[in-house]
């Protein structure tokens, strides 16, 4: 049995700095059994801060911690799974060359799973990745971080462009994911409509800081004690805050 950890995910006063942008002092915690909604207008901060949770970018300071432990300390490669917007596949190869290359990095590859989701997806290992459309490839890439057993899947605009059916079956095996208790999702989207039928907590950030860390049932009462405005929709609030703060509102 898997002991279940207080937190999968934490990150505390992670900053970073550039020359018209800067991170500042971006703290959460991901709990198992959640999908975390991690939203904001572009350029916010939502793909700098996953990919210092990934590694792909140095932050300035803080720490990111994986179920408990300091990233510096140890390598959780296995246990986490990336789903990101832009290809990193090779594109004249195929899907079974691909898969071949990336399990052989995973001592957990899960043949079964893997197999499970190309039949779910409707994939076909003779394809090449460049015959793929970006629904399709977006559909491979999930396979892959879903069949190496990952307690966490971060997700960065994975579902940008692509059709409702694409979103919605890309939904219910985000919560299918989750089932078990164990495991989280930090899916960063702007697709605010996706979110408010599969997320539990919601991530809003707006130049470079965190608003609020809320879950999404209480997201109206707050909407309403902090602007005095009645909920319509998570797009309708994140731009009711955004348009506070413009009009120089403290939050």
């Amino acid at each position: 049995m898997v002991a279940i950890m207080e937190y999968l995910l934490e990150l505390e006063n992670v900053s970073k700095k550039y020359k018209r942008f800067q991170l500042q002092q971006v703290s959460f915690r991901i709990k198992p059994g959640n999908i975390t909604g991690f939203v904001g207008i572009n350029g916010s901060g939502k793909s700098t801060t996953i990919k210092i949770i990934a590694d792909l970018i140095r932050k300035d300071s803080g720490t990111v911690k994986f179920f408990g432990i300091d990233r510096k300390k140890q390598c959780f490669n296995e246990q986490i799974g990336y789903v990101m917007d832009s290809s990193y596949f090779y594109e004249k190869q195929t899907l079974r060359t691909v898969k071949n290359i990336i399990s052989s990095a995973y001592q957990n590859w899960n043949e079964s799973e893997y197999r499970h989701y190309m039949e779910l997806f409707e994939l076909e290992e003779k394809q090449k990745i460049q015959e793929l459309s970006k629904g399709m490839k977006m559909k491979y890439a999930l396979t892959l971080a879903l069949s190496h057993n990952a307690r966490l899947l971060i997700m960065d605009e994975p579902t940008s462009g692509l059709d409702p059916l694409i979103r919605k079956e890309t939904m219910k095996v985000l919560e299918e994911f989750i089932a078990d208790g164990t495991r989280s999702v930090l899916f960063s989207t702007h697709i605010t409509s996706d979110l408010e039928k599969v997320a539990n907590n919601i991530l809003f950030i707006h130049g470079g800081k965190i608003i609020f860390d809320e879950t999404l049932d209480n997201i109206p009462s707050l909407q309403e004690k902090m602007l005095g405005k009645e909920y319509v929709s998570l797009e309708d609030s994140m731009l009711n805050f955004i348009e506070h703060m413009k009009q120089g509102g403290v939050l």
